[in-house]
This record gives structure tokens, C-alpha cells and sequence, in this order.
């Protein structure tokens, strides 16, 4: 599949679903390796922009998160962070 068609189908929203669910299945500790973990699904601009999504979230204080809970922070954290960006970013579209 190449770039144009990934881009086509991945959504920033969709990146960071995909991404909670790696992390809540154990498969990856926190968000950037689950992100990057998504590079057959999603183009780098895409997988970044989930990334800045993420780090949108922390800098508006949205929840009780942190930005170490974007590498190996504990689960609860990451999910935390990860569920707040996507709780914020569905807020957006309604």
C-alpha cells in the first residue's frame, strides 16, 4: 500500500485508537512506540500528527497526565494521556 492510500484511510483520531488499544493489550508501554508501532497503517506525517495531538493534550493540562507518560510510563498514565487526547479531539467534532 503505498502513502497516498494509508494516508487516505488513517485518521489522526484512528492512529490514536489503534495506538490505546496496542497499549491496552500490553503489546507497548507507551504512546510513541505504539504510534510508530503503526507505520504500515499510517504515513510518518500522520503518525506525527497523532503525536502532536498527544503533546496538544499535555500542554493544555487536559486530565491529570504528563508528557513522561509518552515513553515506558506506567500503563495507567498512558492510557490516561491517550484517552484525554481522544476525549478531547472527539469533543472537537461535535
Amino acid at each position: 500500500m503505498g502513502h497516498a492510500a494509508m494516508d487516505h484511510q488513517a485518521t489522526v483520531l484512528g492512529i490514536l485508537k489503534k495506538a490505546r488499544d496496542l497499549v491496552d493489550a500490553g503489546h507497548y508501554a507507551g504512546i510513541i512506540e505504539a504510534i510508530s508501532a503503526l507505520k504500515t497503517e499510517a504515513s510518518g506525517p500522520k503518525r506525527d500528527l497523532a503525536y502532536y495531538a498527544v503533546l496538544e493534550t499535555v500542554s493544555a493540562g487536559c486530565g491529570d497526565v504528563g508528557v513522561s507518560a509518552l515513553s515506558a510510563a506506567s500503563r495507567d498514565a498512558t492510557m490516561a494521556l491517550l484517552d484525554a487526547t481522544i476525549k478531547r479531539m472527539t469533543s472537537k467534532l461535535h
